[in-house]
C-alpha cells in the first residue's frame, strides 16, 4: 500500500472520516446494507474521481484483514502531524507521553470527544500508535473530532508548557504520604491552563518528565490493584478536566 495510506473499518469510525474529511479518502467500499448511509460521500468522491464500490463481505474481510469491519471501510491519506507549537487555545487539555498501545490511544481518543475535549497533547510516539487501524476502530470516530498537537521531546513539550503558561499534572501511582487529586489541582489553579500527563502502559511517566512537572496527583483507589489502565485513568482525567472548563 501506497506509503501514508491507512484502512480504516467500522461504522462510527468511516461516516465520521467521510462526515468531516472526506478530502482524505482514496477509497470507500461498503455492503449494501450500509450504501444509503454514504450517498453523499459517494458523490464527493465522484467528483474528486476517487474510488468507491458496493462490496461483499468476504471481500471487506480481505481488505481490512478483519472481520470486525460492520460492512464498511475507507482507504485514506494519514492526517499530517500538528506541531504543538501551533496550539495557541489551550485550556486544559490530556497529554499522553508514549502511550504505545493502539487500543489504549484509541479508547482515549473516543473517550476525548465524547466529552467534548476539542485536542490531546501527544508524544510522537503515541501520534504513531494513533496512525493504525486499530486505533482509528477503536476510537470510533474520535480521531475525527479530536485534534492531535505533537511534540518531539520532553523539552519541547516543557518549553511550550512554560510559554503557555500552562500547570502541567503528572499522573502518577499511589505513594506513600500525601499526593494530590486532580480535583485539587484544578481548583487551585483554575485561572491557568492544567495540562494532565499519562505515560506509558507498562513504566508510567519517566522520572525525569515527572520531576520536571509542577504538580503531581493519584487517582485513589482501594489498594487492592496496583493502577488502572491508562485508557481508564484518561476516562476519569478528561471528565474532571472538561467539565472544570464550563
Amino acid at each position: 500500500m501506497q506509503k501514508n495510506l491507512l484502512t480504516v473499518c467500522g461504522l462510527s469510525s468511516v461516516r465520521a472520516v467521510a462526515d468531516t474529511t472526506p478530502e482524505l479518502i482514496e477509497r470507500l467500499f461498503f455492503d449494501e446494507k450500509n450504501a444509503p448511509l454514504f450517498a453523499a460521500a459517494c458523490r464527493k468522491l465522484a467528483q474528486a474521481r476517487k474510488t468507491y464500490r458496493l462490496v461483499k463481505a468476504d471481500e471487506l474481510k480481505k481488505i481490512t484483514d478483519t472481520p470486525h469491519h460492520q460492512g464498511v471501510a475507507v482507504v485514506m491519506h494519514q492526517p499530517r502531524p500538528t506541531a504543538l507549537g501551533d496550539l495557541q487555545a489551550v485550556g486544559n487539555a490530556l497529554c499522553l507521553n508514549d502511550v504505545l498501545n493502539p487500543h489504549n490511544v484509541g479508547a482515549i481518543l473516543r473517550t476525548a470527544a465524547f466529552f467534548g475535549a476539542r485536542h490531546v497533547i501527544v508524544s510522537q510516539a503515541s501520534f504513531s500508535a494513533a496512525m493504525t487501524a486499530s486505533a482509528w476502530r477503536v476510537a470510533e470516530g474520535g480521531l475525527s473530532h479530536v485534534k492531535l498537537y505533537v511534540y518531539q521531546d520532553m523539552q519541547a513539550f516543557f518549553h511550550w508548557a512554560k510559554q503557555a503558561n500552562a500547570v502541567v499534572a503528572a499522573a502518577v501511582r499511589p505513594e506513600k504520604g500525601i499526593v494530590s487529586q486532580l480535583g485539587e489541582i484544578l481548583a487551585e489553579h483554575a485561572r491557568r491552563p492544567v495540562i494532565v500527563c499519562l505515560g506509558n502502559e507498562e513504566n508510567g511517566l519517566p522520572a525525569a518528565f515527572v520531576k520536571a512537572c509542577s504538580q503531581k496527583f493519584s487517582i485513589p483507589g482501594s489498594g487492592k490493584i496496583e493502577s488502572l489502565n491508562v485508557s481508564v485513568t484518561a476516562a476519569l482525567c478528561l471528565e474532571k478536566l472538561t467539565a472544570a472548563m464550563k
